[in-house]
């Protein structure tokens, strides 16, 4: 606004007057110029600039100009300034915080800056470690020397910068290299080779034994950081001062090809390298199951023999190795096979017939607890007996099939046919199928008015450890009542008092724990006294089926987070008996070296009465957790809120319940 002061008063102007600087360039010499030298850039109003601006955003204020006036401006160029026009600006940005926006005026020439140029290298073929010399123009210009996988910063450039070296660095890699310059440019140098050593073996033998050294010599083998034999693990390495590199064979090394491995990655290989290899006499026949005590040169190396596809295994032995020929054996070709995985033809073998009873073919995959394994066999009027892991259990052969009892335990069992003195021994997979019992005594007994002490001979040997003696039974009167005791007479369950009493009228059995029942040294394991009731049977019982799962997702307990989803409402905790298993399956967190899962009530997430409870700790590698539910433990869970899991460093994803 302007303000005229007069006699009768101020006269103001109603809008405010604006002034114009109008920047303008008409023109910037030199045009081609070098880093480091002064650039004039010549036109109007440029004692206002506040900044020359370079390509690609290279910075000068006004403060580091050389000299400012309204018509020249004198600056030096950048070291990272790069070919392209050139800006004034006035800085209204910089003089108003950002708040304004600045003016800019561009040239009209474009500014050619220097870079560094590339004449030649030496040598053509440089060596990792070794100097090499690039030559060319304005070498002072470099700030780097960029190769395949490697970049040199550190190097010596001439007074004149028409020539740098540098040390070669032992990490780059044959392919494109280039000067870069401070601007960030490159100037490429095209693609480089460099020096590879190569190598053969000195003074080679036919063959090598473990333990021995071999010599590899030729050129260059100071580049040779590591070594490998076929099939054997990387060693260091290092050149002797001879330049020469001293192996040691190892178990692990294959006859072929030996690589020489440089910093840089590259490779090179040797040939002709061959292992000593055993040399076996086997006999002319033999009988399918026959021990061979065979002569061989290294039969420590022999780890398994081939007789044609079948692979039996050989163990070091007398003066050679000793290996048992397979059942299912023919006449032909037998190979043997060394600890480092080579295979040596070894002749052939006649295979001779065999009387001992085999089988030849099982009728299933696997068997049910409960259930006879039925197989096909060959020479069965040799069979004299039966091995179930060792002990001898019940069969019956029909013409040529034969049928065995499993037993009870799950899992991977061996059968063992016995013609003999020779035993042939089988793996077979015996599977759980729901709930298996097993009646022991099955005599009716009469208790009436606790007048009478049964004591029963029992024999619960055979039963699984963790299986429940099932004693049934039909009522005779509204109330019935019953003692069990041990062979020692000490009370095991009270079916009067203790609250079982009304068990014992609402159920047709009882199921106790196995352990409360001993064989004893009096000649009986249980003793049985009570009213009302007709005990009909006494056996084993075991649920051979799987865990239903209760919850399954995935629930990062991490900072004692809590699940809550068997809580609240959420499971029905009353249909819970105690005894029954909670299976937790779940993973420890990535990282981690210790985890832990705490199982409380809903309300107010308080312990569980079961001390252990409170924790299970956990480690890398766990994945599961078995806990048996106690009484006080259910009628927690029913009164407090159900089930919630918290704890640390873990993801569950699946709780079940047997």
């Amino acid at each position: 606004m302007i303000v005229l002061n007069t006699p009768e008063g101020k006269i103001t102007t109603k809008t405010p007057i604006g002034f114009s600087e109008p920047i303008s360039i008409s023109g910037m010499t030199p045009l081609a110029i070098k880093a480091g030298a002064v650039l004039t850039i010549e036109g109007d109003y440029l004692n206002t600039v506040e900044e020359v601006i370079f390509a690609d955003g290279i910075h000068v204020l006004k403060a580091d100009f050389e000299s400012q006036t309204r018509a020249k401006i004198e600056v030096k160029v950048p070291i990272t300034a790069q070919s392209g026009k050139v800006i004034v600006s006035d800085g209204a940005d910089l003089l108003s915080d950002g708040e304004e926006i600045p003016v800019w005026v561009y040239s009209e020439e474009e500014l050619a800056v220097t870079l560094p140029s590339f004449a030649e290298h030496s040598p053509e073929t440089p060596k990792a470690g070794n100097t090499m010399s690039i030559s060319g123009a304005d070498l002072d210009l470099v700030a780097s020397v960029r190769f395949v996988d490697a970049e040199v910063v550190e190097f010596e450039v001439a007074e004149d910068a028409k020539s740098l070296t540098l040390e070669v660095p032992a990490t780059a890699k044959d392919g494109a290299a280039s000067l870069v310059a401070y601007s960030g440019l490159e100037v490429a140098l095209g693609d480089l080779a460099f020096v590879k050593p190569s190598a053969v073996i000195e003074e080679m033998k036919e063959a090598y034994g473990v333990g021995e050294v071999l010599v590899l010599s030729g050129s260059d083998l100071d580049l040779v950081t590591k070594a490998a034999f076929t099939n054997g693990e990387e060693t260091e390495v290092s050149a002797t001062q001879d330049g020469k590199i001293n192996l040691t064979v190892t178990e692990a090394a294959q006859s072929g090809l030996i690589t020489l491995m440089l910093a840089n990655g590259a490779t090179v290989t040797v040939d002709g390298f061959e292992t000593l290899k055993p040399v076996a006499e086997f006999p002319a026949d033999a009988t399918p199951l026959d021990e061979l005590d065979v002569v061989s040169t290294l039969g420590n190396r022999v780890k398994t023999v081939l007789f044609g596809d079948l692979e039996a295994v050989a163990t070091a032995g007398g003066s050679g190795f000793l290996v048992t020929v397979p059942l299912a054996a023919e006449t032909g070709d037998v190979t043997l096979v060394m600890d480092n995985g080579e295979t040596v033809a070894a002749g052939s073998i006649v295979i001779n017939a065999y009387t001992f009873a085999a089988i030849s073919e099982f009728a299933e995959e696997s068997t049910t607890i409960g259930n006879l394994l039925e197989c096909s066999v060959v020479n069965g009027e040799s069979l004299t007996n039966v091995l179930l892991n060792g002990v001898e259990t019940p069969y019956l052969l029909v013409g040529t099939v034969l049928y065995v009892a499993v037993g009870v335990n799950v899992g991977d069992n061996v059968i063992t046919l016995v013609s003999d003195e020779t035993n042939v021994d089988y793996t077979i997979s015996v599977v759980a199928a729901g709930e298996v019992e097993t009646i022991l005594y099955n005599t009716p007994v009469d208790l009436t008015a606790w007048g009478t002490n049964y004591e029963l001979n029992v024999d619960f040997s055979g039963a699984p450890e963790d299986a429940v003696v099932r004693i049934r039974y039909t009522k005779t009167n509204d109330a019935p009542q019953f003692k069990a005791f041990n062979g020692h007479w000490e009370l095991e369950y009270d079916g009067s008092d203790d609250g079982h009493a009304a068990d014992v009228a609402a159920a047709d059995y009882i199921d106790l724990p196995l352990s409360m029942f001993p064989y004893s040294d009096w000649g009986y394991s249980i003793i049985l006294q009570g009213d009302g009731m007709i005990v009909s049977s006494i056996s084993w019982v075991k649920d051979y089926s799987a865990p239903k799962a209760i919850w399954e997702g995935s629930f990062d307990n991490a900072g004692w987070a809590g699940n809550q989803d068997l809580a609240y409402g959420a499971f029905d905790w009353s249909t819970v008996k105690a005894g029954q298993t909670l299976y937790f399956t779940f993973t420890v967190n990535e990282g981690k070296d210790w985890a832990c899962i705490s199982l409380r009530h809903g309300e107010g997430w308080g312990n569980l009465p079961t001390p252990e409870t409170a924790q299970f700790d956990f480690g890398p590698g766990d994945t599961s957790l078995a806990y048996t539910l106690t009484q006080a433990d259910v009628d927690d869970l029913v009164a407090n809120g159900g089930l919630v899991v918290t704890g640390d460093a873990l993801t569950l994803t699946k709780i079940a319940l047997k």
